[in-house]
């Protein structure tokens, strides 16, 4: 017997398989986002996209009907390669990996990849968030007031992506929660989640200016640390004692407009144009290949005896951007004794200098810099305030880890270090204008710098 589907059975099926679903009017019908091709009827998806594009097949039909708009009779009989909202002519294709087309894809310039994901409405899909352990990367990109996708502001992969999800999972349900108005409608920022399968999962992060959450029924409220992939350059993401604190070392965009490409290499300087569509390494690349030839050549080794190079790490705009400060020990590593050095170096990639001597201050860590002012902390754990135009080293013996720079460069937020491998529970701030430790208490339990996690 074949089922004649009417606009009012579409709804009821749709309602109770469990997805949004329209209401029926005097006037007007409130479609689901529904397509009908080969008797099957296929109801799209808000949060499974398309993530390889490469996996789209053969085109397997035409949309003929496009109901939305031009039905207003609810006992309209759906027709074969009808659709809700897809115009006219719209090519509907077969998914690689699903070969009886439970799942197919349609051309959507708004959509992930340029596809939008439709599901045969009696068949049960997996679409939600997956499991922590199976994410292989996540991008975050902003969302305009039309639901346009922006720029992408993260894009995590491997442990930076698990290390998010364990941010994500812990999210809580908050029934009460009201997102606050007093700066207009909350900030959309789109998820993406990739397993590495043909299809992912979108969902939504909302920012209402105080509180970074989702809206999936009812409200979940995101953890504080969820800020870190949010936040700007120089952005304020910590406040205690009138005192202000950015993101540590997120801070990228030097004089020339360019911005340090930061993507976990530290063979080289690469600086990316301002429309991102050319790249430049600032240290020679024939002169790191040579010495890598070099290492392997002469300091053969495995293991924990392999000699590595790290050429470029941590680089970091100095002197509102004319100038990088990076760690390396390129200088040094074929030498008897091998340490790192701070090193400057100008935008052309000349006149590179040593800004701190490991020879006398050990490894010294890059933590963050402000104008002509670098802060850094050495391997007995001291606070290092270099200027970089006098060349002036102060070193402060506060057995510290250090947290993060105000957004005025004055004060170092840090924490004291119980011994050698365990940082404490209390939390300071050191006045680098009056020298002076300044007691901040215990560190907050939903502290935003638990984790260093950008």
């Amino acid at each position: 017997m074949k089922i004649k589907w009417t606009a009012a059975t579409l709804i009821c099926l749709l309602l109770l398989s469990g997805c949004r679903f329209g209401t029926v009017s005097h006037s007007s019908i409130d479609w689901v986002d529904f397509l009908k091709l080969n008797g099957i009827i296929y109801q799209g998806t808000s949060n499974a996209v398309l993530i390889d594009p490469s996996k789209i097949g053969k085109e397997i039909g035409k949309v003929r009907f496009k109901v939305e708009g031009n039905v207003l009779d609810s006992g309209y009989i759906i027709k074969d390669r009808d659709a809700a909202f897809l115009e006219k002519g719209t090519a509907i294709f077969e998914l690689i990996g699903y070969p009886n087309w439970e799942v197919v894809a349609v051309v959507d310039l708004f959509g992930v990849n340029g596809y939008r994901i439709f599901v045969e409405q009696n068949k049960q899909f997996n679409f939600g968030q997956p499991a922590e352990e199976k994410v292989k990367k996540v991008q975050i990109a902003e969302v305009d007031q039309q639901g346009k996708e922006g720029k992408v502001i993260a894009d995590l992969s491997w442990g930076s992506a698990s290390f998010f999800m364990s941010v994500l999972n812990r999210s809580v349900q908050s029934d009460s929660f009201i997102p606050s108005r007093v700066l207009g409608d909350s900030k959309s920022y789109q998820l993406l989640l990739d397993t590495g399968e043909v299809i992912g999962y979108k969902s939504y992060i909302y920012f209402d200016g105080d509180h970074y959450y989702m809206q999936e029924g009812n409200p979940v409220m995101l953890p504080n640390e969820i800020a870190y992939y949010f936040t700007g350059e120089r952005d304020i993401i910590f406040r205690t004692n009138e005192m202000e604190f950015t993101v540590p070392g997120n801070a990228v965009t030097v004089a020339s407009g360019e911005k340090i490409k930061r993507d976990g290499s530290s063979d080289n300087i690469t600086l990316v144009s301002k429309d991102g569509s050319e790249e430049r390494s600032l240290l020679s690349i024939v002169e790191i290949a040579n010495l890598w030839e070099r290492i392997r050549k002469e300091k053969p080794g495995s293991g924990e005896a392999k000699t590595l190079l790290y050429a470029a790490s941590r680089p970091t705009p100095i002197n509102d951007g004319h100038l990088i400060a990076f760690e390396s020990n390129k200088n040094t590593i074929m030498d008897t004794k091998n340490y790192f050095d701070v090193l400057l170096i100008d935008l052309d990639g000349q006149g590179e200098k040593v800004l701190i001597p490991g020879s006398k201050y050990g490894y010294s860590m890059i933590l963050d810099a402000f104008g002509d002012r670098l802060i850094a902390s050495t391997e007995k754990r001291s606070l290092l305030d270099v200027n970089v135009q006098s060349g002036v080293i102060r070193e402060y013996s506060i057995n510290a880890y250090l947290v993060a720079l105000s957004n005025d460069g004055r004060y170092v937020l840090y924490r004291n270090m119980e011994n050698d491998a365990m940082v404490g529970n209390e939390l300071w701030a050191f006045d680098l204008e009056k020298v002076q430790k300044i007691p901040l208490g215990q560190v907050p339990q939903d502290f935003i710098y638990n984790k260093g996690i950008k």
